[in-house]
């Protein structure tokens, strides 16, 4: 059970989240625009694929990465001007501040994207009620590795502006490298370096296990046991870097 200080430190980040509300709108209409142009668009012009159908789960899982992500952009800041002192401070112990950062990272991830999942579970050809109660765990444990994975890259790179390029650059490399977009089958015909990165993508994973129980009604647990270790190896590096950045 978490205790109440850790409860404090998620209840002030899932606050915090709200102050992006215009960057929340706006990228809500960037991902119902993927889904309702691009895809119908698509599916008009490839006979063989329904492209619609595709690429929903993939959007619900790049609006969780981009929410999870911003976590990263915070601590970055606060690290950089020195306010994470103010939190230190307080009654909290090291591993509840960073553990607290960490939860509070993946809640915010899922808090985006539920209306979109709801949306891609109602429009679901094969409904898999077992398998339909998993998606939340399956959609916190990638939240959990995307906010780790921005904490790390936020404690890792201490120059802001260095920061926001790498994060733009670790956009491109997980989204677009990956199942979100398009089938595994067209990186098949790239050059290998790409074909290998969209394999070990967990993005990927991600896409591909919600499609499997969005549309086939099966779930593949070497995938999800792909997600879980991707995120138990960064929330383990993220908490030692983290921790060794407020230390000092």
């Amino acid at each position: 059970m978490l205790s109440r200080y850790i409860l404090y430190i998620i209840e002030r980040d899932v606050r915090q989240f709200f102050k992006y509300r215009w960057w929340m709108a706006g990228l809500i209409s960037m991902n119902l625009a993927d889904i309702f142009i691009l895809a119908i668009v698509f599916t008009n012009l490839i006979k063989r694929l329904q492209y619609f159908q595709f690429v929903l789960p993939g959007i619900v899982v790049l609006a969780l990465f981009a929410s999870a992500f911003t976590i990263g952009r915070e601590v970055s800041i606060e690290i950089r001007r020195k306010i994470h002192y103010y939190i230190l401070s307080l009654p909290f112990r090291d591993w509840e501040v960073i553990l607290g950062r960490v939860i509070a990272g993946s809640i915010r991830g899922l808090m985006y994207s539920a209306p979109l999942l709801l949306l891609a579970i109602i429009l679901s050809p094969h409904p898999n009620i077992p398998l339909l109660l998993l998606i939340p765990l399956i959609m916190f444990i990638l939240s959990l590795g995307i906010s780790s994975l921005a904490i790390f890259l936020a404690t890792v790179i201490k120059n802001f502006d260095a920061y926001i390029t790498m994060r733009g650059l670790l956009y491109f490399l997980l989204i677009f490298n990956s199942t979100v977009f398009y089938p595994l089958s067209i990186f098949e015909r790239l050059p290998k370096p790409i074909y290998y990165i969209a394999v070990a993508n967990p993005i990927t994973h991600a896409a591909d296990l919600l499609r499997d129980i969005l549309q086939v009604g099966v779930i593949y647990m070497d995938r999800l046991l792909y997600l879980t270790l991707f995120s138990m190896i960064f929330l383990f590096v993220s908490s030692l870097l983290y921790l060794k950045a407020i230390r000092q």
